[in-house]
């Protein structure tokens, strides 16, 4: 009797055992897949850990974390594939900070970064009104919720913001034009809540907040103005950076 009796409690420890090593080996899992990690790249693509000043050359598969930087150079480009299924890809001499990185099971995916220059290309997965995926540049701010564009910053700061699915929430970046006005001796503008937009025009930039669709491209300027034009998608795509872009979509794919 005593044999049994130990028989059995031998077995129950060792289904015990047996499930706490399952569970650690889940959790270990859970946490070893990142948020985001580098898909794809060619060319010369680094990247800076925060708080370090040396640049180290990205490898295919390599996670990435909040307050990392990522810079390509000459003929180079690298996309970034979020754990959410999102997407962004970065074309040559584009420099990339990425500010926040996280994901949880009830809030979903956190996700925003800085363009300093260059272009970058956004595929984002439609995701929960608690998810956030923005994408800043000097003078401009653009929040989606699922959907397909592309932002390009140039020498002088001011960027184009072009939607290809979907609809981005494009706003003034306030610290800058803060700044602006403060070297100005001015006084910023408040800045009015969302608005579809009407057409081609051109106001001051501290006082907008835009709702850009499809086939719409917004031009944020340097000097506190912005323009909205729409687009022809068939002469858009003979764009080379264009091109490439969808034509990745298209092999992954992903909705464009």
């Amino acid at each position: 009797m005593s044999d049994k009796r130990n028989a059995g409690l031998f077995w129950l420890l060792a289904a015990a055992l047996l499930a706490c090593l399952t569970v650690t080996a889940v959790q270990l899992t859970a946490k070893a897949t990142p948020v985001a990690k580098v898909s794809f790249v060619v060319g010369d693509v680094k990247t800076q850990k925060p708080n370090k000043e040396v640049w180290k050359k990205v490898t295919f598969d390599q996670p990435l974390a909040a307050g990392e930087k990522v810079k390509s150079t000459e003929d180079a480009r690298a996309e970034i594939a979020f754990s959410d299924g999102s997407i962004i890809r970065v074309d040559a001499n584009t420099q990339l900070a990425i500010d926040e990185l996280k994901k949880d099971s009830k809030k979903g995916l956190t996700a925003s970064g800085k363009v300093w220059s260059g272009k970058v290309w956004a595929n984002v997965n439609k995701v929960s009104k608690k998810s956030k995926f923005e994408l800043e540049s000097p003078t401009a701010v653009a929040a989606v919720r699922g959907t397909v564009y592309r932002m390009t910053v140039m020498p002088d700061s001011s960027t184009k913001v072009a939607v290809y699915q979907g609809e981005v929430k494009v706003e003034a970046n306030p610290d800058f034009f803060a700044n602006q006005k403060k070297k100005q001796g001015g006084r910023a503008g408040e800045i009015e809540g969302p608005q579809e937009i009407a057409g081609p025009r051109e106001v001051k930039l501290e006082q907008w907040v835009q709702i850009v669709k499809a086939q719409m491209e917004i031009t944020i300027n340097a000097d506190g103005t912005y323009g909205i034009v729409n687009f022809n998608p068939i002469i858009d795509s003979q764009d080379e950076w264009v091109r490439w872009n969808q034509e990745r979509d298209l092999k992954l794919g992903r909705k464009q």
